[in-house]
C-alpha cells in the first residue's frame, strides 16, 4: 500500500526532538494519534501533549483530515524577554482549492486545542517567541 499525505509522515521525528507512543488504526475515518514533545534550538521554549486526525475524504485527488490539538508551549528561560511559541504549517482544502499555510503562530505560553478541518501535511514547531519579530530557534515536533 502506497503511503500518500498525512500518512505518510507517521513516524518520522522532527529536526532535534523525540516522538514517542505513535498509535495507528487499520481502517480511515478513526482518529490517528501521537505524543509530541520538542524544544527550540536553543532550549528556551518548550511544547509538548497530543496530536490526533482523523481522515475525513478526498478532495481533487488528495486526503483530507481533521486535526486535534492538546498541546502546551512554555517558556523556559523567563527574563530573556522572548516566549515559547507555537507555529503551525499545514495545506488547507478552501473554496475548491488548495494553499500552503507556513508558520502561523497559533499560541503563546499556553495549551492549543482549536481544531483544523480540511487539511494534510501538518507540521508542527516549537520556537522562540518576541513581538514583532520573526519566531527564532524553530524545531519541528512534528
Amino acid at each position: 500500500m502506497e503511503k500518500t499525505g498525512l500518512t505518510s509522515r507517521l513516524g518520522k521525528a522532527g529536526i532535534g526532538v523525540a516522538l514517542a507512543a505513535v498509535a495507528t488504526v487499520a481502517f480511515s475515518g478513526t482518529a490517528q494519534a501521537a505524543s509530541v514533545y520538542g524544544e527550540s534550538t536553543n532550549g528556551c521554549a518548550a511544547a509538548g501533549g497530543t496530536y490526533s486526525y482523523t481522515w475525513t475524504g478526498n478532495a481533487q485527488g488528495r486526503d483530507t483530515y481533521s486535526a486535534y490539538f492538546n498541546i502546551t508551549v512554555r517558556d523556559k528561560c523567563p527574563g530573556d524577554g522572548w516566549a515559547g511559541g507555537l507555529y503551525l504549517s499545514y495545506w488547507k482544502y478552501q473554496n475548491g482549492q488548495w494553499s500552503w499555510i507556513s508558520q502561523k503562530r497559533v499560541k503563546v505560553n499556553g495549551t492549543y486545542d482549536i481544531p483544523l478541518h480540511n487539511v494534510d501535511g501538518v507540521q508542527i514547531n516549537v520556537c522562540n517567541y518576541y513581538p514583532e519579530r520573526a519566531p527564532s530557534g524553530c524545531s519541528r515536533v512534528w
